[in-house]
C-alpha cells in the first residue's frame, strides 16, 4: 500500500462507522454488518499478511508472530509497523520488536495506537477474526489475504 492512499482508505473506514460508535469491531458486529464490512474492505484493494501460532498462551503466541514476522516485514520493505495497543502487552511487544529488529535487521518504525485512534486498525482486526472464525468467513476473506504464515514453536 502506497503511504498517499491512506488517507482515502481511513475515510473509507470512518465512513462505516454506525451513530454511537467510535469504531468498527468485528466481535461485536452481526453477521450482516461484518458482511458488508468485508465487502467495503475488499473494495480497498488491501492484502494481508496473516501470521497464527497455536499456543495456549496468548501473550507467548502474539510474542512468537511479532518475532517471526521481521524478516518478512524487511523483505517487504515496510517503513512503519502499527499494532493495535494491549496496553498489558505493549512494553512486551516493544522489547521483542527490538530484539528482532537487531537480529534481522530492518529500518522500519513500530507504535502502539488505540482502535479509535487509526480505522486502519479496523481492516486488520476484521481479517483476523473472519480468518480466526473459519469456515465461510475464512472463505470470505481468501481474496484479501497474501500470505499466511504458521508460527510452530515459540
Amino acid at each position: 500500500m502506497r503511504s498517499r492512499d491512506l488517507d482515502s482508505m481511513r475515510s473509507v473506514m470512518r465512513g462505516l462507522v454506525k451513530q454511537g460508535q467510535r469504531r468498527v469491531h468485528f466481535n461485536i458486529e452481526g453477521d450482516r454488518r461484518r458482511k458488508d464490512v468485508l465487502t467495503k474492505i475488499a473494495a480497498l484493494g488491501v492484502r494481508a499478511h496473516v501470521w497464527t501460532c497455536r499456543h495456549n498462551n496468548d501473550v507467548t503466541a502474539r510474542s512468537a508472530c511479532l518475532f517471526d514476522m521481521i524478516p518478512r516485514l524487511a523483505e517487504l520493505g515496510v517503513s512503519r509497523l502499527v499494532l493495535e495497543s494491549c496496553q498489558h502487552q505493549d512494553a512486551a511487544d516493544r522489547r521483542v520488536l527490538a530484539a528482532g529488529i537487531r537480529k534481522f535487521g530492518g529500518t522500519f518504525t513500530y507504535e502502539h495506537l488505540r482502535p479509535a485512534e487509526d480505522p486502519l486498525l479496523w481492516i486488520s482486526d476484521a481479517i483476523a477474526w473472519s480468518y480466526g472464525a473459519g469456515g465461510d468467513w475464512r472463505r470470505r476473506t481468501a481474496g484479501l489475504i497474501a500470505e499466511v504464515t504458521s508460527v510452530e514453536n515459540p
